[in-house]
């Protein structure tokens, strides 16, 4: 009984052990994240903008500049990466409509996305039906709505509820390297040509090769994602689409404005702000086979 008892504390101090990794894994591509963002941040006030206050009025002036365009772009990002952390992406709604238990809304005709056998598509660790674009994600454990991906650098999935944000994050991201790229370059140039303490020339070139790389990096990704947003598909659909043989995926592309309020909401003028996110509920999307089968059955009637 005793070693019985002792063998279930080891048990249970082993999955504490090996849950507390796994948590700390998870930590460390954020924390890894926000070193970068601090470096380069901190560096780039402390040896670029503060000093150009303490020049002469036309340094000062462009130093105004630098600090009102280059804060706010940081702003926005740290208010988009806290809100794709916190922001959970969009779970299978509770009711009886998505019960795997409830034989009453087993053909359901509202749903599109069917299994190749014509059954609704269920999950079968939540115990739930999928809706349509909902995928399970084995790292948070839940399905998750219009999944997009699980992104390990904010410890989430994106999925409908924070889409936007992520979009925008990606956005801030580059747009924040690319003008601290080019308005610290006269601080680099200026680095080398005084004499300046030589800690603070490396500090310099090193705000300057992080930005340019993740600049760079950001570019590339947000290219991707504009496609991705512009064809109306997620990156889950990009690659089924990609790796699928003799099933065609469904076509939830809305046209070129369409895509557009599907991630950024419907208000143009909020598209740029972390607010105003897409209408509806997330469970349901017109399929282009949906679309046209609606007009033609309109043609009909007239």
């Amino acid at each position: 009984m005793l070693y019985r008892g002792g063998d279930s504390v080891c048990r249970g101090l082993g999955r504490c052990w090996r849950n507390g990794v796994h948590r700390l894994a998870n930590l460390l591509p954020p924390l890894f994240v926000l070193i970068i963002i601090t470096t380069i941040e901190s560096t780039y006030v402390l040896l670029h903008l503060i000093p150009l206050f303490r020049r002469d009025h036309e340094d000062e002036q462009r130093g105004i500049i630098h600090t009102a365009i280059s804060q706010t772009l940081v702003l926005l990002l740290f208010t988009c990466y806290a809100l794709c952390i916190f922001t959970p992406p969009g779970w299978v709604p509770e009711g009886v409509e998505w019960d795997l238990g409830n034989r009453d809304h087993m053909d359901q005709p509202e749903t599109h996305e069917m299994k190749t056998t014509g059954e609704r598509r269920y999950c079968k660790w939540c115990f739930k039906y999928k809706p349509d674009r909902c995928h399970h994600c084995r790292i948070c454990r839940r399905c998750v709505l219009k999944m997009d991906h699980h992104c390990p650098w904010i410890m989430n999935c994106v999925g409908f509820e924070n889409h936007k944000y992520f979009f925008l994050l990606v956005v801030y991201s580059m747009l924040s390297c690319w003008f601290i790229t080019f308005t610290v370059t006269e601080s680099v140039e200026r680095s080398a040509e005084s004499e300046d303490s030589m800690i603070n020339r490396f500090l310099l070139v090193l705000c300057l090769t992080l930005a340019i790389i993740m600049g760079s990096l950001m570019t590339v990704f947000l290219s991707f994602h504009v496609w991705l947003m512009l064809s109306g598909m997620t990156t889950i659909e990009f690659c089924e689409k990609a790796t699928s043989l003799n099933r065609s995926t469904q076509g939830y592309s809305q046209g070129f404005y369409g895509n557009l309020t599907a991630v950024l909401g419907p208000q143009p003028l909020l598209w740029f702000m972390p607010v105003a996110l897409p209408d509806g509920s997330g469970t349901m999307f017109p399929t282009v086979a949906h679309k046209s089968l609606k007009e033609g059955s309109l043609e009909q009637k007239i």
